[in-house]
């Protein structure tokens, strides 16, 4: 596994500013994207948009957002990996 690049990106969720850092990984086969907001893990992503979450890395952290709000970031995420030939 290969570290590539982070990022820090604005996303709006429930109306809210979010700043999210994206960490890109190279596994070789595989490409994946974690999310962060504020240092805690929210999802993992991949370049085709398959959410993967790695609870382990979740298991010390309580209500990091609302679901909701989580799920407006995915989307967003979602929609700059498709939109950006670099990704996020």
């Amino acid at each position: 596994m290969e570290e590539l690049q982070t990022k820090t990106i604005e996303f709006q969720a429930g109306g809210k500013t979010v700043h999210c850092e994206i960490k890109e990984r190279d596994f070789g086969d595989l490409i994946v994207f974690d999310v962060f907001s504020k240092d805690n893990y929210l999802f993992t992503i991949t370049q085709k948009s398959d959410v993967l979450f790695n609870h382990y890395e979740m298991s010390n952290q309580e209500d990091v957002m609302d679901p909701r709000q989580l799920n407006e970031i995915i989307e967003q995420v979602k929609e700059k990996i498709a939109s950006d030939p670099n990704n996020p």
